[in-house]
């Protein structure tokens, strides 16, 4: 599944970056009194980057207040793909004179080659500012948000983008899994169903299909395209624990017990899929099996709350109270903020007779409780936090 999405993605920001290779000639306009400009702008021409490179030192060397030859030197530097030089050479330019034309895209696209989209998202917008409608500018800018994962700027514009170019599949995917991620599933279902007319034999489609049918609500019909997927990618790893979360959700733990199975049969250290097996024997009242399953789960990982949450609710069970605060308070530090924890502690704190601490984890339910229930996790959440 995360080999589905990382792929996706990569060949979603390649594609836009076909449009994005091209440098503004800032130097074009460079207006100097000396000639070694011209012999720097004649070197470039001949792809002779190194020396050309050395001759626009030359020329900042001699005249450190001239903007637009940093701003040439930031265009070779980028022509040699030294990124983090020429990003320099461009915030020098822009220190300069904040107002040359087209240094602010050009930082943007030496920040955003380097994958500094953070650094590259001021840039980019200080461009969309020049150019508003700018739609290489308008893309890249999408495609930052999505790599600092702020979802819901980086839809509101790779949607303007996606408009203007319908035949752009790679685009189109990106802004799907924006709007998955920003739990826009509206957006994300128009969107995966016009990548499924396109290819109705993608698996990748079909899952993200599911997640954002989950987000929804339509788990059925979530179950349904998970079961496409498999069809389409059997070996797929988390395919089969995300159809099982599905199962496991619509309380169907038979057919979920088959699905967290058959992942374990293709990633045997899955500690998603171990703890749900425990969760499902916990239900059915085989406390051995579960701890089996969750001691398991924990061994690999130790950031999967319910495993913790499951181990504390049985130790409690066998009487074991120590080990079962132990296992309590972990699952209490990795979600604070759920009440379901706080409220086994303090029946484990009234069981030991500490009425005081069982009064304080009560205290704390009960805030938690006049709060807003927190949203029910999604497939597309689970399937993140089950990636390697």
């Amino acid at each position: 599944m995360e080999n589905l999405r990382r792929q996706a993605i990569h060949s979603s920001v390649c594609a836009l970056l076909l449009s994005c290779v091209g440098l503004l000639p800032v130097w074009a306009q460079a207006q100097t009194p000396i000639p070694t400009p011209a012999e720097a702008m004649a070197l470039e021409q001949q792809g002779k980057l190194e020396e050309a490179a050395q001759a626009w030192r030359a020329v900042v060397q001699h005249n450190p207040n001239d903007a637009e030859a940093y701003a040439s030197l930031g265009v070779v530097l980028s022509k040699e793909q030294k990124y983090p030089e020429a990003a320099k050479a461009y915030r020098k330019s822009l220190a300069l004179n904040p107002k040359l034309p087209g240094v602010q895209l050009n930082l943007g696209l030496a920040e955003f080659k380097q994958g500094q989209f953070d650094a590259a998202i001021p840039a980019l917008r200080a461009a969309l500012t020049e150019d508003p409608h700018n739609l290489q500018v308008t893309a890249l800018l999408g495609l930052s948000y999505y790599g600092v994962k702020r979802f819901v700027e980086a839809s509101n514009y790779l949607k303007v983008v996606a408009e203007a170019d319908p035949a752009n599949t790679e685009l189109h995917q990106t802004l799907a899994q924006s709007c998955l991620l920003a739990k826009e599933f509206s957006c994300a279902l128009d969107e995966f169903r016009k990548l499924q007319q396109i290819n109705p034999n993608s698996a990748a489609v079909h899952i993200f299909m599911g997640e954002a049918l989950d987000g929804e609500g339509k788990t059925e019909e979530a179950i349904a395209e998970f079961q496409a997927a498999l069809k389409l990618a059997p070996q797929e790893p988390n395919l089969h624990f995300g159809l099982g979360y599905l199962d496991w959700k619509a309380h169907k733990y038979d057919e979920a017990v088959g699905a967290f199975e058959a992942e374990l049969a293709i990633d045997p250290k899955n500690a998603q899929a171990l703890t749900y097996l425990g969760d499902v024997a916990m239900k059915k009242d085989d406390p051995e099996k579960a701890m089996e399953y969750l001691r398991k789960a924990t061994a690999l990982r130790d950031d999967i709350r319910l495993a913790y949450l499951d181990m504390g609710s049985i130790l409690v069970d066998q009487k074991q109270f120590p080990q079962a605060l132990a296992a309590l308070k972990q699952a209490v530090k990795l979600d604070p903020d759920q009440p379901d924890a706080h409220f086994r502690l303090g029946h484990i704190y009234t069981l030991m007779g500490d009425d005081a601490m069982a009064e304080k984890e009560f205290a704390k339910v009960r805030e938690l409780k006049q709060k807003e229930e927190k949203q029910e996790e999604d497939v597309a959440s689970k399937l993140k936090s089950a990636a390697p």
